[in-house]
């Protein structure tokens, strides 16, 4: 799987959008069933039955959602990820050998209340590029950085 280093992050600020999150998310992924995804006590992976159980402000330890998003909620960004996908791009959660998500917990639900049965992911990958935006102006006041577990 490809990734981005941190030295690219100069040409990630040309970007748009879509070539911004096919970058971030290579589209070479594998496919889980829904059901096979766990939490990490063993037990099925939850999953929420409304959209509205994600309509509170994200706390302090979430930390802010990018600026594109919209309000700084749950909810927004699980319609922004599903605005992305919808437009062909996937969003591949991050799981380990357990299938317990490491990192994707937004992006699975998003998949999850548009109807998939299967969900694109990266498995047993120890980082991932995380935390700027796409639009021209803000990533420079959003710095790139590695997301590890």
């Amino acid at each position: 799987m490809s990734s981005i280093k941190l030295e690219d992050q100069t040409s990630m600020n040309d970007l748009n959008e879509i070539e911004f999150f096919l970058k971030l998310f290579p589209q070479d992924y594998d496919l889980i069933k829904k059901e096979d995804l766990v939490d990490f006590v063993g037990n099925p992976f939850t999953f929420i039955k409304s959209l509205e159980e994600l309509n509170t402000p994200r706390t302090k330890e979430e930390g802010p959602v990018c600026e594109c998003v919209g309000e700084n909620t749950n909810k927004s960004l699980v319609l922004y990820f599903q605005s992305i996908i919808n437009q062909g791009i996937e969003l591949p959660i991050f799981i380990n050998n357990k299938n317990q998500i490491m990192d994707g917990y937004h992006r699975v639900q998003a998949y999850h209340l548009l109807g998939r049965e299967k969900i694109p992911y990266y498995r047993n990958k120890l980082w991932r590029n995380h935390g700027f935006c796409w639009k021209k102006g803000i990533e420079g006041r959003r710095r790139l950085r590695l997301k590890s577990w």
